[in-house]
């Protein structure tokens, strides 16, 4: 079950898609908790599991499932991809596997979705400030690769 929160930001990247309107404050649904991983899709049927997620970001979610299941050339391994947590102005981030895996950011950009980060570390200071990722997204950690050094990350 996904938990709603609500957080009191102007959106970053959003766009009349991803929100059903400007004024109304965004929404962050958590579907990774205690009880559950996440939401995995595995292909693009399953993207209406995103219980309350943008129909943008459903349709996103589902075709980048579907392309990754059919280029696999993995057996017995998790292909597809897991979202954790979405907020409803345009940032959301997950997991995607083919086999191996990586952590992803996906935000609206230019009135599109698209992946804006991917790691197997922390993530970078660059494209969380670029894209001016919520910390409710990104968390507060980021590594800035200009001072070689982890530093503390925030954003509303």
């Amino acid at each position: 079950m996904a938990m709603l929160l609500s957080t009191a930001a102007a959106p970053a990247t959003a766009t009349a898609e991803a929100s059903p309107s400007r004024s109304a404050a965004p929404r962050l649904i958590v579907y990774s908790d205690g009880h559950s991983a996440g939401v995995e899709v595995t292909r693009a049927s399953q993207a209406r599991r995103l219980h309350g997620s943008p129909a943008s970001f459903k349709r996103f979610i589902g075709r980048t499932a579907q392309r990754i299941a059919d280029a696999s050339t993995c057996e017995g391994g998790y292909v597809g991809v897991t979202v954790f947590r979405i907020r409803t102005d345009g940032f959301a981030a997950g997991g995607v596997n083919d086999c191996g895996g990586y952590a992803a950011l996906w935000a609206i950009v230019d009135g599109r979705w698209k992946q804006i980060e991917g790691t197997q570390e922390l993530w970078a200071c660059g494209p969380l400030l670029r894209h001016r990722v919520p910390s409710s997204i990104a968390g507060h950690s980021c590594y800035d690769y200009r001072r070689q050094a982890q530093r503390r990350y925030h954003q509303r």
